[in-house]
């Protein structure tokens, strides 16, 4: 698979080889002495840290853009520009900033240069948590650049000087080929714990991603199902109160019209969606010059809002059966959507182009962006174990939770796809005695099987499509679709077509009387170039 070829050669153009003298014009350590910048005690390595942890709030925004708007869940307003027009439309220039890799490989040569030279012989924990820490974002950025770009000019130590910036050529690494460095490289810090010092009362660690989930990712782009459905396990259960969907977060729907819900805790924050959901976010502070710029784009103070949620999503949301008789509520649907991820807001300047995505939209601009959560471990186990021929059980995994009770029932969960309770599918864990799964916890009703399915591959491709109906109902905004749309078509007998047809969907006129959708962009058009593109 080719992925994002056409975004990959304009990268090439614009940074290929180092060979622009802007392309490493980094303040941290373009010029020092190595031998006298070794980072020998915690101070050294703390600040090395927050220096990664900088450049991850720079990309954050690139991540989740390239990530949402080249797929079908979120859309432009006549106030956009032509950069955001041509992400949407599959027709990027090489001028086009949010191609400009430079922030990603500042990050690289960052972690290259404290993975070189920070002394982990010395004793002192914090050292080696430091060092691990770097390991584990230079995994993340190398994934999210083999995501965007294809395949990426790979190197492992620190570029010091201008001399060697300007002349050198590295070798490119496919994603086949890049991958399995990084799973080996994480597999060497597997016993490290993430740091425990703490910036603004949050928990550093918080901001890392952690190593079994980004052993999931690799694994599962690399399709090896078994040991990416093992890796997410291992997340889900790898803390104290371990990271299950459960009733701490939820939504539920009264027959009288009424409805509790926290599920909206989970991108305000606190300290308990830190505790139950969120794993791993990046996190923006106005306090100290880095607020998140996402929201500028979704909800502008002067109402010139230039990205909305396409009328897609918001049909698919109202669509979903909650678990209500009330005529009311089931006009609005699943309320991940209204009220959550999208809002209309009366209180918005007059030329608000409604209506308003409200994930990064509130009335801070320091929301945080998320790198990993329960809801995601959970999309993706179900993803990798569907794929290993364990349709039920995938399925199951986002309906009501992998709890006994629906394990054991053989017209949910075939006896056959728990044979041996080998780890992936053992769920002995106390965690999932609570378990209540994706839809569960927000209280809709249960995907079922299709009574004709003739055969099992029939069963995972439909399980597959529920899969991914789910993602995008659940993580909707927070930067995955494009990159999920491309995994699973790659999976699919015409995957160009698979692709096409599911970006385009957001170019078709919105029916529903109550936010009525002109179509962005010709369907036909934007169709072609991404058929056309070489992706595959």
């Amino acid at each position: 698979m080719k992925t994002s070829s056409h975004i990959f050669l304009l990268f090439l153009l614009a940074v290929w080889g180092f060979s622009c003298s802007n392309f490493f014009e980094v303040d941290s350590k373009a010029y020092l002495d190595i031998e006298d910048n070794r980072l020998n005690n915690p101070n050294d390595s703390v600040y090395s840290v927050f220096g990664l942890l900088s450049g991850m709030q720079d990309i954050g925004p690139v991540c989740v853009l390239l990530g949402e708007l080249q797929a079908d869940l979120m859309d432009l307003t006549p106030n956009a520009d032509l950069d955001l027009r041509e992400i949407n439309e599959h027709r990027v220039s090489a001028g086009n900033p949010y191609l400009k890799a430079t922030a990603f490989y500042r990050i690289i040569n960052d972690c290259n240069y404290m993975i070189q030279h920070m002394d982990t012989l010395v004793g002192d924990n914090a050292l080696l948590q430091d060092y691990a820490a770097a390991v584990a974002i230079r995994a993340w950025t190398y994934l999210q650049m083999s995501k965007i770009y294809g395949s990426v000019p790979y190197f492992e130590h620190c570029i010091v000087d201008t001399e060697e910036a300007l002349t050198a050529d590295f070798p490119k690494k496919t994603q086949a080929e890049l991958l399995p460095l990084l799973i080996a490289q994480l597999q060497d810090i597997l016993h490290v714990e993430r740091p425990f010092r703490r910036m603004n009362s949050i928990r550093v660690g918080k901001m890392i991603p952690g190593n079994e989930f980004l052993l999931g990712e690799c694994y599962l782009w690399l399709n090896d199902y078994e040991n990416a459905a093992l890796w997410y396990k291992r997340a889900i259960e790898k803390d104290n109160y371990s990271f299950v969907c459960d009733d701490n977060l939820f939504i539920t729907y009264e027959d009288d019209g009424n409805y509790s819900m926290s599920w909206y805790q989970i991108f305000e924050n606190s300290e308990f969606a830190r505790t139950y959901e969120n794993n791993a976010s990046v996190f923006y502070d106005n306090l100290y010059g880095k607020p998140n710029s996402l929201r500028s784009l979704f909800f502008a103070e002067d109402g010139a809002n230039k990205i909305k949620p396409s009328s897609a999503i918001i049909e698919d949301w109202l669509a979903q059966a909650i678990g209500s008789t009330n005529l009311e509520l089931k006009k609005l649907g699943d309320r991940r959507g209204f009220g959550n991820a999208w809002k209309a807001d009366s209180e918005a300047p007059d030329n608000t182009i409604w209506p308003l995505i409200n994930k990064f939209a509130s009335d801070s601009t320091e929301l945080n962006i998320i790198i990993e959560r329960a809801a995601m471990y959970h999309l993706r186990y179900a993803e990798a174990i569907n794929r290993t021929g364990r349709p039920g059980l995938a399925l199951q995994m986002i309906n009501r939770g992998p709890r006994p009770l629906y394990l054991n029932d053989s017209t949910l969960v075939k006896r056959k796809e728990l044979a041996g309770k080998p780890e992936v599918v053992n769920f002995d864990h106390s965690a999932y005695a609570t378990s209540m799964g994706i839809r569960g916890r927000v209280d809709l009703e249960p995907y079922t099987f299709n009574a004709d399915l003739p055969t099992l591959e029939d069963s995972v491709l439909f399980v597959e499509d529920k899969i991914l109906q789910e993602a995008a109902l659940e993580l909707a905004f927070e930067g995955h679709r494009w990159f999920d749309l491309v995994r699973v078509a790659q999976r699919r007998p015409e995957p160009a077509a698979f692709l096409s047809e599911m970006v385009c969907r957001k170019f078709e006129a919105g029916n529903n009387p109550l936010f009525p959708f002109e179509a962005s962009a010709d369907k036909a058009t934007v169709k072609a170039a991404i058929e056309s593109a070489g992706f595959f």
